[in-house]
């Protein structure tokens, strides 16, 4: 029947047919599942530790000296206890030893000769005896006048002193000589009268100038002998003023 309806020479029989390969079965271990389980028990992270830590109460804070390592407590060794009896009395009577009674007669000592000082200051021993110019002796400190302000600084300070003692005597001199002196009354007056005498002066020597001024020379005269009047009006007039005020006060 099968060779009938295909039969050996059907064009059928030239279509590629696909072959399906079955695969075989991936490959397990046994162990796998007790590594899942302690890779679920460790929980670990590549990098960051693990997931989960354990959150600290806030009791259990850092505290002073926690992080220290601290020394193994001394136990007492037992049978050894401090001594809490008393000693025996001191004896009395005929028991005491003998006192020695000091004597008057004088003992002498002998001293060594004195040392020279001296330093070491190589490490094989080689000693350097100390002079007086080595700069390891003090010398200057033990001079009289250790201490004390030198002559010639004294010198210089009382110099000192002394100009400026006269400079200050020479610019009272000056204030006292610059300062404004005061007049008295008569004074006053009397500069007064001069000042109007002067002024009755020049008022006459202008009236004598001709009517009509055509030359240059008259005219600085005449302008000359206006401004002399005019500042000894100003003079008579503050002098004036002032003798009021004093006489006011």
């Amino acid at each position: 029947m099968a060779g009938e309806l295909y039969p050996h020479e059907s064009i059928h029989n030239f279509i590629e047919r696909t072959v399906i390969i079955e695969k075989p079965q991936r490959y397990v271990s046994k162990f796998r599942p007790t590594v899942l389980e302690e890779n679920r028990s460790t929980n670990y992270t590549k990098t960051m530790g693990p997931t989960k830590l354990e959150v600290p109460i806030p009791a259990n804070y850092l505290k002073k000296h926690s992080k220290e390592p601290k020394l193994p407590e001394i136990k007492q060794v037992k049978g050894h206890y401090p001594c809490t009896a008393k000693k025996p009395g001191i004896p009395t009577g005929p028991f005491l030893p003998p006192v020695s009674t000091p004597t008057k007669r004088k003992t002498t000592t002998t001293k060594g000769a004195k040392q020279t000082p001296c330093v070491v200051d190589t490490n094989k021993g080689h000693k350097e005896y100390h002079n007086r110019n080595s700069g390891l002796v003090p010398v200057y400190i033990w001079k009289k006048d250790y201490g004390e302000v030198p002559n010639y600084l004294m010198r210089r300070k009382a110099k000192h002193q002394k100009a400026l003692e006269e400079y200050n005597m020479n610019l009272k001199k000056q204030e006292q000589h610059e300062t404004m002196k005061y007049l008295s009354d008569k004074e006053c007056q009397a500069i007064i009268e001069d000042l109007k005498q002067k002024y009755n002066e020049l008022n006459a020597e202008y009236l004598r100038l001709p009517f009509m001024i055509d030359t240059p020379s008259m005219k600085n005269r005449k302008v000359r002998l206006e401004v002399e009047m005019k500042q000894l009006e100003d003079d008579i007039k503050l002098l004036n003023r002032l003798e009021s005020i004093c006489k006011n006060k």
